[in-house]
């Protein structure tokens, strides 16, 4: 992430930028939380997915399936949707923002007209 970005979204668990998502708290348990940037070139999709008592929504950090990797959120049992990205050979973070309907459509429209550029 650069100086000098546009913030389009932010929560307590991701912020989007003009470059790309960061996602908050991803490499849990190193002090300090550490972030994972994604810029838009890497990510291939994004994906809302319904979270069951079975599929995630009781995972605060880490993984159910090894299909993904959820950031750590401990309001996650709390919440039904999570955001997937799909990236380019290297997995699918996953994390569960307070608005997925908006996060989910800011950053298609961005991997849409980066694919264009």
């Amino acid at each position: 992430m650069s100086t000098g970005t546009s913030t389009i979204y932010e929560d307590r668990t991701v912020r989007i930028d003009d470059q790309g998502v960061t996602i908050r708290h991803y490499y849990f348990p190193y002090f300090p939380f550490v972030s994972k940037f994604v810029p838009y070139s890497q990510i291939e999709s994004v994906d809302l997915g319904v979270m069951s008592w079975l599929s995630g929504r009781l995972r605060i950090w880490g993984t159910t399936d090894f299909s993904s990797w959820y950031s750590l959120d401990l309001s996650r049992p709390w919440k039904e949707t999570a955001v997937v990205l799909t990236l380019a050979g290297r997995g699918a973070p996953s994390f569960s923002p307070k608005d997925p309907d908006r996060v989910e459509t800011e950053i298609r429209s961005r991997i849409g007209s980066h694919a264009a550029n």
